[in-house]
């Protein structure tokens, strides 16, 4: 797996890291050891910049009941970036969901939620006041990569909250959100997905399969965003980004 990459940087997250941020802790019992997704990191960096990984979620086993972590589909851990950098991913494989929140002055009071659809080829961007994590809805692995700057993880105020402020469950036919009641508000969840538009044309992106992440080290310019986005901030928001679906 790690030599397509060419890399050794590699981060496995096992089930038994989730504890605290899953909806039912006692799923995985006896399951601890097993790898949930694997980060590729480091593939590529561009200097004062950012860098390029790939992330690898796989789906329910096939033939396994639904819920495959105690009624949840396969999802990252969810984190904030501490010095509020954004982030863009592209998914290469499969079928995506992102819950993205962004929190008031206490991180259990969310003032926006969102979930962020995205299919192969589809690009998301992720604010730098969004704590954000990745749900694997489809039926195959998914692959992710993204471009992100130099940030440092908050994973600490996920853990405290027990996970992000709604569950994604798998119903095996549907897809329902449980709201987390760990959190002391919570809104209502609204879906979007990235649209293409004059301020991601001036982010370098294009939500296309013509124009994979992976190009923009070919014009780093065009990677400036994620390093200083204090000079885009007029462009990094919901209502320029996404469109409601």
């Amino acid at each position: 797996m790690s030599g397509k990459y060419l890399i050794k940087d590699i981060s496995r997250r096992l089930l038994g890291d989730m504890r605290g941020v899953l909806f039912d802790e006692n799923a995985i019992e006896g399951r601890e050891s097993e790898i949930l997704y694997t980060v590729f990191r480091n593939i590529e960096i561009v200097e004062g910049k950012a860098r390029y990984d790939i992330t690898e979620i796989p789906a329910r086993p096939a033939g396994e009941p639904a819920g495959n972590i105690g009624g949840e589909f396969n999802k990252t851990f969810g984190h904030y970036h501490k010095n509020g950098l954004p982030e863009v991913y592209e998914i290469l494989e499969g079928h995506a969901y992102f819950l993205i929140q962004s929190p008031q002055n206490d991180p259990a009071e969310i003032k926006e939620a969102y979930i962020v659809e995205a299919e192969k080829n589809e690009k998301v961007v992720i604010p730098g006041n969004f704590g954000h994590l990745a749900i694997n809805v489809g039926k195959e692995t998914l692959k992710l990569a993204n471009w992100m700057g130099f940030a440092d993880y908050d994973y600490e105020t996920y853990k405290k909250l027990h996970g992000g402020c709604y569950y994604v469950l798998d119903g095996g036919q549907t897809i329902e959100f449980e709201q987390n009641k760990n959190y002391k508000i919570v809104p209502e969840l609204k879906k979007l997905k990235l649209k293409n538009s004059p301020a991601l044309d001036e982010l370098g992106i294009r939500n296309d399969k013509s124009h994979p992440i992976i190009d923009l080290k070919k014009h780093p310019e065009k990677l400036d965003w994620l390093a200083h986005p204090e000079k885009y901030r007029e462009l990094l928001t919901i209502e320029k980004l996404y469109r409601k679906i």
